[in-house]
């Protein structure tokens, strides 16, 4: 009979009560899984808060750029015509638009050539130079007799991006067209010209555009114009009747920063709504209160306070018409909730974009004293960032940053914590299982006694039982 069937069999203690016995020492190990869970907890709300600041620091970005506040809406009266774009450095104003002639490329088309296929093998040689009137050197390209029209134009096309000259195909014909738009040459010779039909020429040479702005007219290579006005693009698409033309007409776009700096609200609520649940202390009073996994964490505690902080204090600023976000329509409730009047925000734009603009990215220069090469006291002139973009992304990139941050500092430590706790927990599973074999050892040795005793003592009455009929 095996250790493991005596077991019981004379004591009763069997597997299940050694299951209840180690189920008793195993629940002071129940610590550790605690402990193990909380940090798991509390690591995933950092890397929440991580990822929440995060999002905030890339949606300030657009605060510390001057286009948002400069930004130009453009509308054209018609869109047929002319397409338009205005970058911030565009002045406002009205324009009169109309279109003569468009752009296009010189040309060149051969006649027919008689294969069945674009990759039947044309049978000739010879050289084919083209020449774009603009390179100090022509173009030469090596015909041979094994090549299809598709050869041909597939090598001219290698070269196009130099040459700026492409070839394509229509109806076996070869057609050689200028890369770019406007009055540009395009020249051929060699042997191997007449062989592909391009001395059957027909030739469209290219135009430049022509168009007028407010009468002016103008003259460019290309449809897509962009040293006319500052700031300000044109596609020409259509060419103008004598008798029409467009109406353009640039105005300050508010609308962009006002939805840069809502967006920064919006985002900034969400973050701090998520920590007020981090940092709850529930109700105390209750019987199984529940608290927030980062309840207590002084990091998050201070970077809820600079936040809100910064949301509301003063900034020492190179503006001089905006102090604070409460200049801007910002109001912060004594819970931190941000609520955004947009119109008063259009309002202080409209009157002075530049100095909001400076209230969110302004940096001055500072003099520090500093040592020059020679050892001799000098000063060194660094560049400080006052705006409130630049202050607030700097206090965010403290906890977010990957190789310096807070957040990253603290992931490392419960990393350290949770493999800590691994071990512990290990070992104490170890020693666990040797005292479970110790238990099953002992008493199968107790069951092994008893059953010996047992068999010695129907020996021993053997004895007597038999002397006595004796």
């Amino acid at each position: 009979m095996s250790a493991m069937n005596i077991m019981g069999t004379y004591s009763g203690i069997d597997m299940s009560t050694i299951d209840q016995l180690i189920q008793a020492e195993s629940a002071r190990g129940t610590k550790f899984a605690t402990q193990k869970n909380e940090y798991q907890t509390q690591q995933t709300a950092w890397k929440d808060v991580n990822s929440r600041l995060d999002s905030f620091y890339k949606k300030l970005d657009a605060l510390k750029s001057k286009d948002t506040f400069n930004a130009k809406s453009v509308n054209v009266s018609s869109k047929d015509f002319v397409s338009v774009t205005a970058d911030s450095s565009a002045s406002t104003g009205s324009y009169k638009i109309q279109v003569s002639q468009l752009a296009s490329a010189t040309r060149l088309t051969g006649g027919k050539i008689p294969v069945e296929s674009l990759k039947d093998e044309l049978g000739i040689s010879g050289n084919l130079i083209l020449n774009n009137g603009e390179s100090e050197d022509p173009f030469e390209f090596n015909v041979t007799s094994k090549m299809s029209l598709k050869d041909v134009k597939d090598m001219i096309n290698d070269q196009s991006d130099k040459s700026k000259i492409k070839a394509n195909i229509v109806d076996n014909r070869l057609i050689l067209e200028r890369t770019d738009t406007g009055e540009k040459t395009l020249t051929l010779e060699g042997s191997a010209v007449s062989n592909l039909k391009l001395n059957e020429n027909v030739v469209v040479d290219g135009k430049a555009a022509i168009f007028t702005v407010d009468g002016i007219e103008i003259q460019k290579d290309s449809n897509t114009i962009s040293d006319v006005l500052e700031g300000v693009t044109f596609d020409l698409q259509n060419v103008h009747t004598a008798d029409k033309s467009d109406t353009l007409r640039i105005t300050d776009n508010t609308g962009t920063a006002a939805d840069a700096l809502n967006e920064v609200i919006d985002q900034y609520n969400s973050l701090n709504s998520f920590i007020d649940t981090q940092l709850s202390v529930g109700d105390p009073s209750a019987e199984n209160n529940k608290t927030g996994a980062l309840v207590g964490d002084s990091s998050l505690m201070r970077l809820q306070t600079n936040l809100r902080s910064l949301l509301t204090r003063n900034m020492d600023t190179a503006s001089d018409s905006v102090n604070s976000l409460q200049d801007l329509g910002v109001e912060i409730d004594r819970d931190g909730l941000a609520t955004f009047d947009r119109t008063a925000f259009v309002e202080t734009v409209e009157k002075d974009p530049n100095g909001v603009s400076l209230f969110f990215h302004s940096s001055e220069n500072e003099e520090i004293p500093s040592v020059d090469e020679n050892g001799e006291p000098t000063t060194e002139t660094v560049t400080k960032l006052t705006g409130f973009a630049n202050v607030t992304r700097s206090l965010v990139n403290e906890y977010i940053s990957s190789t310096t941050g807070i957040i990253k500092t603290k992931s490392d430590t419960y990393d350290r914590l949770i493999k800590d706790v691994n071990q512990r927990i290990e070992t104490f599973n170890t020693r666990i299982e040797t005292k479970r074999q110790q238990y099953i050892k002992q008493f199968t040795a107790l069951d092994t006694a008893m059953m010996q005793a047992e068999s010695q003592l129907q020996f021993m009455m053997g004895q007597l039982g038999g002397t006595e009929n004796g």
